[in-house]
């Protein structure tokens, strides 16, 4: 049982991203379970399920109980249900009751050894320096040692927002714990570091995002970029992604910004220069403040399956259809890297609606299987002001995403984010004196990233959430759930042909889905039903609907029969089979010759009443309409009249006909018309090609006075230019050849 992705992926990625309804689950949210208890801000956090004891979950977050930053860590035995929380004691920060720490980062080994790095500084304005430290637990997260620091000199600078990965591949660099973030003022670079060693100590540092200067940019240093995160694909690669600004080239000093992206092939030692990956938009602002950015989150499937080596990346973003909000937006790559999907939207909310997703987090299970999480405000119209955790589900190797889940069972109010200015004692001082310090939340308010893990169908969340008056860290544990089909195609409220094709989202795991797809004339499918049972996400019709509306849903079950989705939102569309009227020409009448070198074409229109109807009107020196230079063609017109800007070609017959098309692809096909653009001089009534003579006298007594053949360009004679064609303009010819006259006038026949 097959689905065909090289069938499906253009299609999926141009209806993912027009979206015109919004699409997500009726599937319940999973109980939230709050995991801090303090009045103070929480936010920023990560979470990983412990891989040889599923029911052990590590998570740490940005903890201010005690003032400005500190790092809290939380850990639950029983499967996410309680949580016992804690801080990383001041004697194990590096630079003791001075230190302050922000930026919490984890990730887990194959074996089950946990490792958290956070960003450490001294309290007193950075004068002692920055180091990343790193901190490790071999007992699921009873204790913890470190610090050990990401360098072995501080230097003259600052570190920040720093993530970590370890190589979980079996291969040849299997162990190896990688760290990328951004060194600034020095200027600023995009740095990495590596440890063989399982964290017990780093190599040398390396640049792989070099500043960057342009000649345009005079002495100003262009910011390198940030947010940058490494992933470690299947066959041990390292891929170091970050947003940061591509120059533009020349002697300028702009750009746009992007994700880029370096791989090393050698378990990072040295990296390829960078790459852009797509351009994003960068730094942007959800309700209520919120800094939002084109940070990149990603994961690679290393697990063997029939996406292994796909390369995730999903990034908040503004893109052109998006009219002023953000999207979670996604890019996948099956060649390592080399090439890149086009952008998809996995959030299902309508893009005509000012709703803003941020904040995503993404993971690969064990099975490959892609589960993104991100923040959404769509539970709060009209004002779209509040938001939820959601989530959704790949299970095709990112080819489609499921309808979207809610998380959250209660909403956030970005607000009660800021509520959090008190004072609390903070012993700092040699003498064991207490100092009180003002904690400000100078914390981006809602942090800048959010968690999740899972373990095969067993996934765990963590995020911010304001729900109690103060932000907090709540989680929620469910189990991957069969959620309603995502419809794709036909797009609601589209004209469709008598066998249209339907596509909707992969709904459960590879080999072990099957859908329901009913097609009805009546929205309440008790009556008119079309119905069959596919093990693909998509079908091609094989008989004819009638003209007219029809109605479609889906519902996915399990091959085992054991379990199904609730079937998915209804979408209308109308069958159209009705090619349009055929046009009649006009306008140039048949067989005409013309002066004008682009004549006013003209054709009846249509009175079909459905499907929306344009015309092609071709133009051709040749009778069978080649698709080649002899043939010019103007597609889509709406009007059925035309006025081409392209000039006939001189003394020569052109062909012309239109072909009437509806939305659907209906078309009729007019006869076949002719027209000759025969360029003229005035005063050469004969049409001879030459200056007037006697011949052209001659002919024009004979039209005249004896019924003769008419001018060939009946402008030609209108000699005197006073808009007709009568004896007054032999009279002017005559003059003007044997009596030295003024030269003829002519101008349009009226």
């Amino acid at each position: 049982m097959r689905k065909h992705s090289w069938l499906v992926l253009p299609l999926v990625l141009v209806v993912c991203l027009s979206t015109s309804v919004i699409a997500n689950s009726s599937y319940p949210p999973p109980p939230n379970i709050r995991v801090t208890n303090i009045p103070q801000l929480n936010n920023e956090e990560q979470v990983f399920i412990c891989p040889t004891d599923s029911n052990v979950i590590i998570a740490n977050w940005r903890d201010f109980r005690l003032g400005y930053r500190q790092i809290g860590i939380g850990r639950s035995t029983d499967a996410g249900q309680n949580w016992t929380d804690s801080l990383i004691p001041k004697i194990m920060q590096y630079f003791g009751y001075d230190s302050q720490q922000s930026d919490p980062t984890m990730t887990v080994d194959r074996f089950g050894n946990f490792h958290m790095s956070v960003l450490d500084w001294d309290a007193f304005g950075f004068t002692g320096g920055s180091v990343i430290a790193f901190y490790k637990s071999t007992d699921k997260g009873v204790s913890w040692t470190g610090p050990v620091a990401n360098v072995s000199e501080i230097g003259d600078f600052f570190e920040d927002k720093q993530f970590i990965t370890i190589d979980r591949t079996s291969g040849p660099y299997d162990g190896n714990l990688y760290c990328s973030w951004t060194r600034f003022d020095n200027p600023d670079r995009i740095m990495f570091v590596r440890s063989i060693d399982g964290g017990a100590s780093f190599e040398d540092t390396i640049i792989v995002g070099p500043t960057q200067t342009s000649t345009g940019c005079g002495s100003y240093v262009v910011d390198a970029g940030q947010f940058s995160i490494p992933i470690v694909s299947s066959n041990g690669d390292v891929h170091v992604f970050w947003q940061g600004t591509v120059l533009d080239s020349g002697e300028t000093c702009t750009g746009h910004t992007a994700i880029k992206h370096v791989v090393s092939s050698d378990g990072g030692q040295t990296f390829t220069y960078e790459d852009t990956v797509l351009s994003v938009s960068g730094y942007t602002y959800a309700a209520g403040g919120i800094s939002t950015y084109s940070q990149p989150a990603g994961d690679a499937d290393i697990n063997g399956g029939p996406f292994d080596g796909n390369i995730y990346v999903s990034f908040t973003n503004e893109g052109p259809e998006d009219a002023g909000h953000t999207d979670i937006d996604f890019v996948r790559s099956t060649d390592n890297g080399l090439t890149w999907s086009q952008r998809c939207q996995i959030n299902d909310d309508s893009n005509t609606i000012a709703i803003d997703n941020f904040h995503p987090w993404l993971i690969v299970n064990e099975e490959g299987i892609i589960m993104v999480v991100f923040y959404d405000q769509r539970y709060d119209a009209p004002s779209y002001y509040n938001f939820d955790m959601i989530a959704a589900y790949s299970f095709d190797g990112g080819l489609t995403f499921t309808s979207n889940h809610r998380i959250s069972s209660v909403s956030s109010s970005p607000s009660n984010l800021e509520k959090s200015s008190v004072i609390r004692p903070w012993v700092d001082n040699d003498d064991g004196t207490i100092t009180p310090v003002y904690m400000d939340p100078m914390a981006g308010l809602i942090g800048e990233y959010i968690g999740v893990t899972a373990y095969h169908d067993k996934i765990s969340a963590v995020w911010t959430d304001s729900r109690d008056g103060n932000s907090e860290i709540y989680t929620a544990n469910w189990y991957l759930p069969i959620l309603e089909p995502r419809l794709m195609e036909p797009v609601i409220n589209s004209y469709q042909p008598p066998s249209p094709e339907f596509r909707w989202s992969t709904a459960w795991k590879h080999d072990q889905d099957r859908y329901r797809i009913e097609i009805s004339t009546d929205q309440t499918f008790q009556s008119g039903i079309t119905s069959r049972v596919v093990d693909t996400n998509f079908l091609e019709l094989d008989t004819a609907l009638e003209d007219g509306f029809h109605y479609w849903r889906v519902k996915a079950l399990t091959t085992d029969g054991q379990d199904s989705s609730e079937y998915s939102a209804v979408w209308l569309f109308e069958v159209d089979g009705t090619a349009p009227d055929t046009p009649e020409l006009l306008l140039p009448v048949d067989s005409t010759a013309t002066n004008n070198p682009t004549p006013y074409f003209d054709w009846t229109t249509s009175t079909k009443l459905s499907s929306p109807v344009t015309y092609d009107l071709y133009i051709s020196t040749d009778s069978t309409f080649p698709a080649d230079m002899s043939t010019r063609v103007y597609a889509d017109l709406t009007e059925s009249e035309f006025t081409p800007t392209d000039s006939l070609v001189d003394s020569t017959v052109s062909y012309w006909k239109v072909v009437a098309k509806d939305a659907v692809g209906n078309s009729s096909v007019s006869t076949i018309f002719t027209v000759t653009y025969i360029p003229f001089v005035c005063g050469d009534v004969d049409g001879s090609g030459g200056n007037p003579n006697v011949a052209d006298l001659t002919y024009f007594v004979d039209y005249l006075f004896f019924s003769g053949t008419p001018p060939p360009i009946l402008e030609a004679a209108n000699v005197d230019g006073e808009g007709g064609v009568n004896v007054a303009d032999l009279i002017y010819l005559a003059d003007y050849l044997f009596f030295d006259g003024p030269d003829p006038i002519c101008g349009p026949i009226e």
